[in-house]
């Protein structure tokens, strides 16, 4: 612990000398001893910090991962999902046209659309279908679900393979932001049949998501072969293809191919698996590590020393505490993982890592909260300094040291996404959080600790009233 005290005098007048143009100070050193502000500045290292492990997070999204990613030094990441659809685009009440087999549907396809993926864009891939057949999806936004809950895993309804780039395009389209790639997945026709026979029954099923899912209760979809990368759905949807005859605007009979569309949205649910494997050493304590992996998996756990705080900060009150934190460099491998906390990563989200108590972990993410600067603080990455830097976490350490002063603090680090807008007033504008979630790509860091790679700056002052 470095520590040193000194003296502040207040500035007491600035003025202008408009004869010569020139600066000078009045009533400097002229304030009473009484007058004067004491100022107290130290650091302290922060011994006590550790790897916990974190098998479940609260994710509610209609985003979904879906691969299988292997990092030598992190480990696996293995993602899927459970979800629900909702009825965008009923099947036609007229003009329906049978086929050779004498039935109406021709084919059924279920649409994984993706912009983005993580890892080898030619690893070899498959991804499995299953329909949901236990029990209703229920509204449990945590990602240990476990599948075989709601489905048997023993019948996949249909498997595909696939590579995460699109090799029927050119690879100018394939680096498009805005080219949505798509892993098409043909879907027993057996199935649509007889969702067309329950619509001709009874129209209901399609005025919600509600009512279809009393007859179609959703399916799970998972990798099931290969490792190497992992996409992130944007959109899930299923076709059911079939033909119908109608009459143009100029009055001649044509015949089309159509479908009927079930779209994963917002008014419906998803759940959403992650896996995570890693080499239990991860999880032994160290002199000068600790970790973090996302989405699951790793998080760290700082302790606060705030008994020995008090005693050399005393009754002051603290005007700044900057936590700071370095980070090791990378590993050098084919595919590294990103860093956590980088900053932005689209024209409203930004990704950092959130400081919080443990106890308030649950609450923050159910109900989407955002950090408020006062007991929940985030913080990005500084390549410069290869560090996270905590600005000033004073408003958290001081109602600590005021509520238990004997007892230390335990703070989680969290990678986090936060979600932002532009909010324009009056001839200015602001950027302004709205709420925040767990980081979902994959990403991890391995932290410092030891000397000074892990410590606080405080300043804290006080009034003296000399009598």
């Amino acid at each position: 612990m470095r520590t040193k005290i000194f003296l502040f005098s207040f500035l007491s007048v600035i003025i202008y000398m408009a004869c010569d143009d020139t600066i000078s100070n009045v009533g400097i050193g002229t304030q009473p001893d009484r007058d004067k502000i004491s100022v107290y500045d130290t650091i302290i290292s922060i011994e006590s910090a550790r790897t916990v492990k974190l098998d479940s997070i609260y994710v509610k999204t209609v985003k979904g991962f879906v691969g299988n990613f292997y990092d030598p030094d992190y480990g696996d990441i293995k993602a899927g999902f459970i979800c629900q659809y909702y009825p965008s685009l009923a099947f036609a009440d007229s003009g329906v046209i049978k086929n050779g087999a004498g039935k109406e549907i021709d084919s059924v396809r279920l649409h994984l659309y993706y912009t983005s993926f993580f890892g080898d864009s030619l690893a070899p891939m498959e991804v499995s279908v299953y329909p949901v057949i236990k029990k209703p999806v229920d509204e449990n936004y945590y990602t240990n679900i476990n599948p075989a809950d709601y489905c048997d895993l023993s019948k996949a309804w249909a498997r595909k393979s696939y590579t995460a780039r699109d090799l029927n395009v050119s690879d100018s389209m394939n680096s498009l932001s805005t080219y949505y790639k798509n892993i098409s997945i043909q879907l027993p026709i057996e199935w649509g049949q007889q969702l067309y026979d329950s619509y001709k029954a009874d129209k209901n099923i399609f005025e919600s998501g509600d009512n279809l899912a009393e007859i179609f209760k959703g399916t799970y979809i998972e990798s099931s072969f290969g490792t190497g990368n992992l996409i992130k759905v944007d959109l899930a949807e299923i076709n059911i293809y079939y033909r119908r005859h109608y009459t143009n605007s100029a009055g001649n009979d044509t015949t089309v191919t159509t479908s009927s569309v079930l779209t994963l949205t917002n008014e419906v649910i998803q759940m959403n698996s992650f896996k995570s494997e890693f080499d239990s050493k991860l999880l032994e304590y160290s002199d000068d590590k600790m970790y973090l992996k996302t989405p699951v998996g790793l998080f760290s756990e700082i302790t606060i020393p705030v008994p020995e705080i008090v005693k050399s900060v005393g009754k002051r009150k603290f005007s700044s505490v900057k936590l700071n934190i370095s980070a090791y460099a990378q590993p050098e491998t084919k595919y590294p993982l990103p860093l956590p906390g980088l900053g932005t990563l689209s024209n409203n989200t930004r990704s950092a890592l959130l400081l919080i108590e443990r106890d308030s972990v649950v609450t923050f993410f159910e109900n989407q909260k955002k950090a408020d600067s006062q007991t929940t603080f985030t913080a990005q990455y500084t390549s410069s300094s290869m560090s996270y830097n905590f600005d000033n976490i004073s408003n958290l350490i001081q109602l600590r040291a005021d509520s238990f002063p004997n007892r230390n603090l335990n703070l989680l680090l969290i990678p986090v996404m936060i979600d932002y807008s532009l909010v324009s007033s009056g001839y200015s504008s602001y950027y302004q959080d709205n709420f925040t979630t767990h980081y979902l790509a994959p990403s991890a860091v391995t932290l410092k600790k030891g000397e000074d790679n892990l410590r606080l700056q405080i300043i804290a002052s006080d009034m003296e009233n000399k009598q």
